[in-house]
């Protein structure tokens, strides 16, 4: 493929200003170091524009294509919402003469990103990049694990996303994923066209030189049950018992109602005096407080990668995850694996980090560790890869 070729990204599944999914974090770091070489265009809903100019600035070379947003939620009417950026997004192809010598990249593997891409794909003849950063695991993994996941709404989730995951595979060129793991998805002869695109991590903002341990332990990421963090005030409340005084701070943000809950949950379990809830922090703000604390933790229930580990690690965290296969390769430097599920060893692992300090940096990546990872997770190396991947396919 030539490296003039355009890309046009299908930006209408970006987080919400003041949020920061792993998708829209992918999408937009991309979109920043790719456009140093290549035309690259952005649709997206007024909205939006925010979220990618507080992450990335404006870029020369990069160009925004603010569209009418949806008014009435994207989850709660999916059909009307399809239709609408199908809309949008077929007059800014038309008006960008959109054709076969283009490349159109969905950011999301939500419905906003993914039905429009398939519905004009025939029509305008580009070749579709689509991406699939989660495969939900079944239903029934969600009851003989007992993840505690609202069965029914579990399983609209998975038939949500695998009706999704059916439909791009039909039309789509080739796909971005977040693990190598799951190419096992895909049959072997499409294999090749599937990039496991990790993420990265801003190393130009974590703060050099020794900093002040004024924090104790931190968890960052979306407030929801699949990243752990409800489970997660049940081994607060043991880390508790063998570290009185020791305190948790919270980077990130969810759904008003899930926040609320969390909330009650930590007074109800007695931690709550112990917590600290920062909301959204982003860039150097957020680095300086990895670099503040003593222990970073990634209770992720399921998931294939987390950028926020590696983040934490870059910036010379020990961090403790509980040990899920997919990350086995992901993570092998700087981490405590606890046996998926099993809170009391979690607490154990967090405790004795906090309280022994020869076995904090036993665990923490050492200086030549900690080079070695902010040169593999560094953005331009990521997108590197990215890119010559990207350039390589047919």
């Amino acid at each position: 493929m030539s490296a003039t070729r355009r890309l046009i990204m299908a930006g209408f599944g970006l987080s919400e200003p003041g949020t920061m999914g792993g998708n829209t974090k992918i999408a937009l770091e991309a979109a920043r170091h790719l456009s140093s070489g290549r035309e690259v265009h952005i649709v997206l809903p007024e909205r939006k524009v925010a979220t990618v100019k507080d992450a990335i600035g404006e870029p020369p070379g990069l160009v925004l294509h603010p569209v009418r947003s949806f008014e009435g939620g994207d989850l709660r009417r999916p059909l009307a919402s399809a239709r609408h950026y199908t809309g949008e997004l077929r007059r800014t192809l038309t008006e960008l003469n959109a054709g076969p010598g283009d490349d159109v990249y969905s950011c999301s593997d939500f419905h906003v990103d993914t039905v429009p891409c398939f519905r004009l794909q025939r029509k305008f003849g580009f070749r579709w990049i689509a991406v699939q950063f989660l495969f939900v695991p079944s239903p029934v993994e969600n009851i003989l694990r007992r993840w505690g996941f609202p069965v029914f709404r579990y399983a609209l989730v998975w038939l949500y996303s695998n009706i999704l995951f059916w439909l791009a595979r039909r039309r789509a060129s080739a796909f971005v994923i977040t693990n190598d793991s799951d190419r096992t998805h895909f049959p072997k002869s499409f294999q090749e066209r599937v990039f496991p695109f990790y993420g990265g991590v801003n190393v130009d903002e974590i703060p050099s030189g020794a900093a002040d341990k004024t924090r104790d332990v931190v968890f960052c990421g979306r407030l929801c049950a699949q990243k752990g963090i409800w489970g997660f005030l049940d081994v607060w409340r043991r880390v508790l018992e063998e570290a009185p005084g020791v305190r948790l701070s919270v980077i990130g943000n969810g759904a008003p109602e899930f926040e609320r809950a969390l909330k009650e949950k930590a007074e109800a379990l007695g931690v709550a005096d112990s917590v600290d809830w920062l909301g959204y922090v982003n860039g150097e703000a957020k680095y300086a407080i990895y670099r503040s604390a003593r222990v970073f933790v990634h209770p992720t229930v399921f998931d294939n990668n987390g950028m926020v580990a590696a983040e934490a690690l870059c910036s010379g965290l020990p961090v403790v995850m509980y040990d899920l296969p997919p990350l086995r390769h992901v993570y092998t430097t700087g981490c405590v694996k606890v046996p998926r599920g099993d809170k009391e060893r979690f607490a154990r692992e967090v405790a004795r980090l906090l309280s022994d300090d020869d076995r904090a940096r036993a665990v923490a990546p050492n200086a030549e560790q900690a080079g070695k990872l902010r040169a593999f997770w560094n953005w331009p190396e990521r997108v590197r890869r990215f890119s010559a991947w990207f350039d390589g396919q047919v």
